[in-house]
């Protein structure tokens, strides 16, 4: 693991791979449930492990989990082992949780707006949705607001401060005279979903979706997620729900049918050793 070299697709498979695995030991250590999610979960069902052209990892937990996984990760430091680490929202452009070996280099979209971290997992806390009415998808916008003005606060003001000159320059200098606290959109959206959850508490909802994105569609029935069933992934087993089926048509509709080459995303990274 020589600093700077590059990590291989197959490699950045296995780190991800191994981060799970100790993650899912940390749950059956405390009791806590997690699922396979989104492109994972789709993996797990249709090619028992990674999609062969993905390079991320999904995992999600239902919200009373999730907060209590960060309550006991706070006790540890945030760590998981020597170099895997929780990565929370206060210091990281995102609403969610990510699991992260500090091992690692990661570069997003290194063409268009560079950030750097680490090869992580995402963490998607999933909470309970009341019904389809309109005003269920105001709370929803709300929530995504506040995600994107936290995004505003972490990213856009530094990277646009760096241009030259321009709109965008202007608006990143005069609003990081404004902003004193780049988590505080964060903090009042966990509010407003604290205050969702207490007047709709999760087992009286109909549906759950990923509310720190501010997500109305895609949203599936709750139950979907109230048992689980283990899954192979590479060899191994996880979790994942099991109203599994739901679950992915709604994300993906024909699910078991492989889109064609040009529609095979990956995300624009580049990963290296530190």
């Amino acid at each position: 693991m020589k600093s700077g070299s590059p990590i291989t697709l197959d490699e950045h498979k296995q780190i991800m791979l191994e981060i799970l695995l100790v993650f899912a030991s940390f749950c059956e250590e405390y009791g806590l449930k997690y699922y396979l999610d989104a492109g994972t979960l789709l993996g797990a069902v249709r090619h028992k492990g990674f999609i062969p052209w993905d390079n991320d990892m999904d995992i999600c937990m239902m919200r009373s989990d999730y907060d209590r996984m960060v309550d006991i990760l706070r006790e540890r430091h945030y760590r998981l082992n020597n170099h895997i680490i929780l990565e929370r929202p206060e210091n990281s452009l995102f609403c969610f949780c990510k699991l992260s070996d500090t091992r690692t280099k990661l570069i997003e979209y290194p063409d268009t707006w560079p950030e750097e971290s680490f090869v992580y997992i995402d963490v998607f806390p999933k909470d309970g949705i009341k019904d389809l009415s309109f005003k269920t998808k105001m709370v929803c916008k709300i929530s995504g607001l506040l995600s994107q003005l936290h995004w505003f606060n972490k990213h856009s003001i530094p990277y646009w401060k760096e241009k030259k000159k321009g709109l965008k320059k202007w608006i990143a200098c005069i609003a990081s005279l404004l902003v004193k606290d780049k988590n505080r959109p964060y903090r009042l959206q966990q509010k407003f979903i604290k205050w969702y959850a207490k007047n709709h508490p999760f087992v009286s909802c109909e549906y759950a979706n990923t509310l720190v994105n501010g997500e109305f569609y895609p949203i599936c029935h709750r139950n979907c997620f109230d048992d689980r069933i283990l899954l192979d992934f590479e060899g191994k087993q996880f979790y994942g729900p099991k109203g599994y089926d739901e679950w992915l048509r709604v994300l993906y509709r024909d699910y078991m049918i492989p889109p064609p080459p040009e529609k095979q995303r990956v995300h624009d990274i580049i990963v290296t050793w530190r």
